[in-house]
């Protein structure tokens, strides 16, 4: 259900949504939000990625353009337990390249997080790996 409602900005940047509503969503303490800004529109557009608890990162990859790369990366995080919150993927065509990026819950994998790494860069395909702690 939609709900609309004119708010006034207390501070710079600041946004107190009506409690009701921020519960319904998940806007709660520690709960992690991806939020999308369109500085073109003025638009913002919040989407819950998770709820507390979870340990998050990000990893982003850039990989040969190639059919089954973005199943063998996924493969790789399912079979470790990482749970796939979040992705996307963009090609670099004239490079021949793509790069994902992909929002993973580390918390019940079963390989550290440099272990991960080091599997994910052994993908034939896979030619560079970042990863961030989301904080």
């Amino acid at each position: 259900m939609r709900h609309y409602e004119i708010l006034k900005i207390k501070e710079n940047g600041k946004v107190e949504i009506p409690l009701e509503w921020a519960y319904e969503v998940g806007l709660v303490k520690d709960a992690y939000f991806l939020v999308e800004i369109d500085t073109n529109l003025h638009e913002i557009h919040l989407e819950r990625v998770a709820l507390p608890g979870k340990e998050l990162v990000e990893i982003e990859l850039v990989v040969k353009d190639r059919p089954g790369v973005l199943a063998k990366i996924t493969s790789t995080l399912g079979k470790h337990k990482a749970n796939i919150l979040f992705s996307e993927a963009e090609e670099m065509e004239p490079l021949g390249l793509g790069a994902i990026v992909v929002v993973v819950d580390v918390s019940q994998m079963d390989i550290s997080k440099k272990e991960l790494i080091a599997e994910l860069q052994n993908i034939e395909e896979v030619m560079e790996v970042s990863l961030k702690e989301i904080e």
